[in-house]
Formats: structure tokens, C-alpha cells, sequence
């Protein structure tokens, strides 16, 4: 069973929790304001996990066409870029929001004008 642990506790206590993983077997799943944001496992564990992904992979090719498949890489790789720019977006949800301009506006147009 994995057990639930605040970031600021996993802050000050990390050392212990990796040898509970690494030694004891424990996972534990690392909450910021009683959200779950990640989960701390072995290495092992880890391992095993994309051992699986990679077969799981090669068994059920993706679907789509090559060029939309590229194009899905691009995207992405665009996501993963403003999220170490900007930070997890679950952070700045009501401010993107509040500021998007209406459906009218020609700010859509621009954007994909200048990428």
C-alpha cells in the first residue's frame, strides 16, 4: 500500500523515505496541498515500469500516420518546454483563464502567424 506524504515532510526527511524505498520496499505518493503530484519508487521498480511501456509500445504501434505522429512529437515537445518555462499549469489555471481574449478576437490568428 503506498503511503501518503506532504512535499514539505519528503523535504526534510528524503533520505529516510529513499532507504524505506530502496530497502523496505515502500512507496510513497508526494502531495502538494492534498493534491498527489508524484510518487517516490525504487529504481528498480522504476525500471520495470518502462520495461513495460517499451513492450506495451511495441505491441500496439500508435494508430495514427506517420506525419500526424511526427506532428504529435512536435506538440509534445512544445508542452514539455513551457512547463519547465512556465511551471505545472494546474498552478496558473484561473489567471490563463481570466486573461484568454474573447472568440472574436484576431489573437488566435497571430499566434499561429508567428509560429
Amino acid at each position: 500500500m503506498n503511503q501518503v506524504v506532504s512535499m514539505v515532510e519528503a523535504k526534510s526527511h528524503l533520505a529516510e523515505l529513499v532507504g524505506q524505498v530502496k530497502f523496505g520496499g515502500k512507496r510513497f505518493v508526494l502531495e502538494r496541498r492534498g493534491r498527489p503530484m508524484a510518487v517516490l519508487i525504487s529504481i528498480e521498480e522504476y525500471e520495470q515500469f518502462q520495461a513495460q511501456a517499451e513492450v506495451a509500445r511495441a505491441a500496439h504501434p500508435s494508430p495514427l500516420p506517420p506525419e500526424l505522429r511526427r506532428r504529435q512529437e512536435i506538440l509534445v515537445a512544445r508542452a514539455i518546454e513551457l512547463r519547465k518555462q512556465l511551471g505545472p499549469p494546474e498552478d496558473r489555471l484561473g489567471e490563463f483563464f481570466a486573461d484568454l481574449p474573447p472568440d472574436d478576437d484576431d489573437f488566435w490568428v497571430e499566434i499561429q502567424e508567428l509560429t
